[in-house]
């Protein structure tokens, strides 16, 4: 059973078809895994966001029992603070926390170059035990947009899966290339339906992506 939306998120990355985590998959997880923390932490009421402020704060309230989103909840102030901060730092440590969860419940296995961690690519050689599981989540995050679904009535938690999976899709992992030009707009109102819920985090993550891609950046470990 996958406990949390950043555990989902990490899998959804999985490609089944070729048996592996592409490339292309693998830049920017970090920081898509701490928004995905985010945006739980938010639906769970352990954090606010500051009304028109795109600030967020945490609540005066025992931490979560997860040790990933204790972890991100810890890193909010008691005062408004930017999303960029908690999505931007630390995130190349996000995917070994995660990982470790996966490999605990039996998810995931790790192969020897992974436990060398010999270069950057090498530590993502992960072997998914149940990739019925990869596909059932992919069927879950597609099937609101290529029905049609009003984004107003899907879990925030099933919409954060869909909108932080399709953020900076250049391989079209979860929507073809041809679905994505079919659904377009639909596309476009569930990251609005995002930022009306959890305004200014995408925004944010969006700004960390654009910061480290032109130097190549936004791998984790």
């Amino acid at each position: 059973m996958l406990d949390t939306l950043p555990q989902r998120l990490y899998l959804l990355s999985y490609t089944v078809e070729k048996e592996k985590f592409e490339a292309n998959n693998l830049q920017f997880r970090g920081q898509k895994l701490r928004a995905a923390a985010l945006v739980e932490l938010v639906d769970a009421g352990l954090v606010s966001v500051v009304p028109g402020k795109e600030k967020v704060v945490r609540e005066a309230v025992s931490a979560p029992g997860d040790p990933f989103l204790a972890e991100v909840w810890n890193e909010v102030k008691p005062k408004p603070q930017h999303w960029l901060n908690l999505v931007h730092l630390r995130a190349h440590t996000a995917e070994s926390a995660v990982r470790e969860q996966l490999l605990e419940q039996g998810e995931i296995a790790l192969g020897e170059k992974t436990k060398k961690k010999l270069s950057l690519l090498s530590q993502h050689q992960v072997t998914v035990n149940h990739p019925d599981h990869v596909l059932a989540l992919r069927e879950k995050s597609q099937e609101p947009i290529l029905k049609g679904l009003d984004p107003a009535n899907i879990p925030l938690d099933d919409l954060a899966l869909t909108v932080l999976a399709t953020e900076s899709d250049y391989s079209h992992h979860l929507f073809s290339r041809s679905e994505a030009r079919a659904h377009k707009k639909e596309i476009k109102a569930y990251g609005e339906q995002f930022d009306k819920t959890v305004p200014g985090l995408r925004k944010a993550l969006q700004a960390s992506m654009a910061a480290l891609r032109p130097t190549g950046g936004g791998w984790g470990s």
